[in-house]
């Protein structure tokens, strides 16, 4: 084997480019998604910015090089084949899937309803079984392409008052590796799992200072994490840069699971 990056597979000059490659990104209209949709389109990508807010998928469309905005509501298995139906007429195939919509409700398991349960399930994690079932079928069938499925590090550790929370991110971490079986060795299917990151659901919680403290302290950085930084790891993973990494899930913790 030589080592001249000129006999290399992928070449490292452009193994992060996404020039000519389709994503979706599904709950692009804030948050990790936004930042996700954002970074895609920057390497390259035409990125689909998909959300139940359609207004706020236009907002962030419209800063987009490429992008274009479709309403979509994850839960609604109808809804996920009209995105799917319209972007492969309009685009004809993709070969990047991000599913990132997610909600949390913190409380204690005795304080914590059956509805507030049911309502977390089924996003995080009933959401994200219609999402990759429905959109990743042109791309399993195609051969070629990249899912990316939105974890956390809850779903590694646990952690008090978010059973409901860290049980649906558990899921998504097993469902992903499920995938990555499944769909190999064409289509490479891995898991983002951030820390703490100031999107702006965190950001409400945040005004509550002890608590603030208490996880920024929890991060060997010292600091929650901004949605950009977990913008690049999206990227990595959708790259050639990634071309032999399936089936794995990147901590972009600030060293949450190392502490």
């Amino acid at each position: 084997m030589s080592w001249e990056s000129e006999d290399w597979q992928y070449d490292p000059e452009s193994m992060f480019d996404l020039s000519g490659r389709r994503a979706i990104v599904t709950g692009a209209g804030s948050g990790l998604g936004r930042a996700i949709a954002l970074g895609l389109d920057a390497r390259g990508a035409t990125v689909v910015v998909a959300d139940i807010d359609g207004d706020a998928a236009w907002e962030v469309a419209d800063v987009c090089t490429n992008g274009v905005a479709m309403e979509v509501d994850v839960t609604d298995e109808s809804s996920l084949r009209s995105l799917r139906d319209r972007v492969r007429r309009d685009h004809r195939e993709y070969q990047i899937l991000c599913n990132v919509p997610g909600i949390n409700t913190r409380k204690p398991v005795f304080d914590l309803s059956f509805e507030e349960w049911r309502e977390i399930i089924q996003l995080n994690l009933n959401g994200m079984f219609k999402a990759v079932k429905i959109l990743a079928e042109p791309i399993v069938d195609a051969g070629d392409g990249s899912v990316i499925n939105m974890a956390s590090v809850r779903g590694i550790d646990g952690g008090a008052n978010q059973s409901a929370y860290s049980a649906s991110k558990s899921g998504v971490i097993q469902l992903t590796k499920v995938l990555a079986a499944e769909w190999a060795p064409d289509v490479r299917v891995n898991a983002l799992a951030p820390g703490y990151i100031k999107t702006p659901l965190v950001r409400e919680a945040m005004s509550d200072q002890e608590w603030y403290e208490r996880m920024r302290e929890g991060h060997l950085l010292n600091r929650f994490g901004e949605p950009e930084e977990v913008a690049g790891a999206a990227v990595f993973l959708a790259s050639d840069a990634a071309s032999f990494v399936t089936g794995s899930i990147l901590t972009v913790d600030g060293g949450w699971t190392a502490h």
